[in-house]
């Protein structure tokens, strides 16, 4: 499963949404500003989105290019 972690008024984060549905790739978007800093400070990535896939977190550039999309 893909994990998403976006926040409001993120361009970014509604771009990798649409790829992800325009792929029609199941995945779970986490709008959630606290769990966001929680993630964010685990995997050392400072911008959202975050991408939780395949055990690791990425930024939406590493997750295009590791996942293919």
């Amino acid at each position: 499963m893909i994990k998403v972690y976006g926040k409001t008024g993120c361009s970014r984060c509604q771009e990798l949404k649409g790829i992800l549905e325009g792929k029609g790739k199941e995945f779970q978007y986490i709008e959630d500003m606290n769990e966001l800093r929680r993630v964010a400070i685990k995997a050392k990535i400072m911008m959202a989105p975050i991408v939780e896939y395949d055990g690791g977190f990425y930024t939406m550039e590493e997750f295009l290019k590791k996942s293919g999309l």
